[in-house]
């Protein structure tokens, strides 16, 4: 199962500290990427909440971009 389809089927919400690492990115760039509306969270108390079937579909489209720059190149 790869992580697109992991994150289809979890049912809970993921914390910046989960999402973190399957990005692989820091808590700085996760912030201002959601701070800038790049990714979608929900803001609970000094931290985001991320649903993880949007996070699934974000990742999505960001592979099929990649994917059609690497064919355009």
């Amino acid at each position: 199962m790869n992580l697109i389809e992991a994150l289809r089927s979890r049912t809970t919400y993921l914390g910046t500290n989960e999402v973190m690492p399957l990005l692989g990115v820091t808590r700085n760039t996760l912030c201002e990427w959601v701070r800038r509306g790049r990714i979608g969270a929900i803001r609970v108390g000094n931290g985001y909440l991320f649903d993880p079937s949007t996070l699934a579909d974000w990742l999505a489209e960001r592979e099929t971009e990649t994917r059609a720059l690497r064919r355009a190149a």
